[in-house]
């Protein structure tokens, strides 16, 4: 009777031991099963000082936006004096790198404010003082961010810097594309470093909790960091070893009991 006491009570521990492992390790974990929940529309992403922007302006006659398009390629003239343009690829492109003043210089605009705005409101922007300036009667501007891109660091598979072609990424989508977290990782301790207004503030993410979803700071900006914190006990490099021999002990242990137990039976 002692000997299956001993036996069962060591089943117990490693099973104990495996469901809390596996529980420590799953995300959102108070989700419930076919329940909805309300999404949050992102907020769109506004440009900040040193972003670096991409933004061509084009019409119906073509060789009229050929003067707000020098960063898009090169220009010159042939001997009818017909302006010709020379495109160039996209790594090539050398963009308009928004200054320290949150300005850009604009060919034959000259400076803009863009700090603070969205890609929606510079093109709104742009168009508008090309109609008022009567340079073009039906302009039509694009911009996109060209240097959109985030870091991310600590316990994760991959770290390093990542870049996001649509302007558009959430906590979840950013800790995939790193390879997920590490065992090793702080699940309830997920950093977001962001710069608003020259200051640098910190989120932190429970990513076993639903509640991630309504964090300013789901969906990413750019430039935001990413830091995955190591859970204390687990900084030291023998954790990982210590916790495996003991798995293996107590495995041993079972067996031997189990064998023992129907041997003497």
């Amino acid at each position: 009777m002692r000997r299956t006491f001993w036996l069962g009570g060591l089943v117990m521990l490693l099973l104990f031991t495996s469901c809390g492992s596996s529980k420590r390790l799953t995300y959102l974990q108070d989700m419930e099963y076919f329940k909805m929940y309300p999404e949050e529309e992102p907020v769109e992403n506004r440009i900040k000082k040193y972003d670096k922007l991409d933004i061509v302006v084009t019409c119906k006659n073509p060789e009229l936006a050929l003067p707000f398009n020098i960063s898009g390629g090169t220009m010159k003239v042939n001997s009818n004096g017909e302006v010709l343009s020379e495109s160039v690829s996209t790594d090539e492109k050398k963009g308009y790198i928004v200054s320290k003043k949150g300005t850009i210089d604009f060919p034959i605009l000259g400076e803009l404010m863009v700090e603070g705005l969205t890609l929606d409101e510079l093109k709104t922007m742009i168009e508008e003082k090309i109609i008022e300036k009567n340079y073009i009667r039906d302009p039509m501007v694009l911009a996109d961010f060209m240097n959109f891109q985030i870091t991310i660091l600590g316990e994760v598979n991959n770290n390093g810097n990542f870049p996001i072609k649509n302007n558009r990424v959430n906590l979840i989508e950013a800790i995939a594309m790193a390879g997920d977290l590490t065992k090793n990782a702080k699940r309830e301790e997920v950093l977001v470093i962001r710069t608003i207004n020259g200051k640098r503030v910190v989120y932190p993410h429970n990513m076993r909790s639903k509640e991630i979803y309504d964090s300013p700071a789901f969906y990413l900006q750019q430039n935001d960091v990413i830091y995955v914190k190591p859970n204390k006990h687990q900084t030291d490099g023998n954790f990982e070893r210590k916790t495996t021999l003991i798995s293996l002990v107590l495995t041993f242990i079972t067996a031997f009991a189990s064998v023992y137990h129907w041997v003497i039976k």
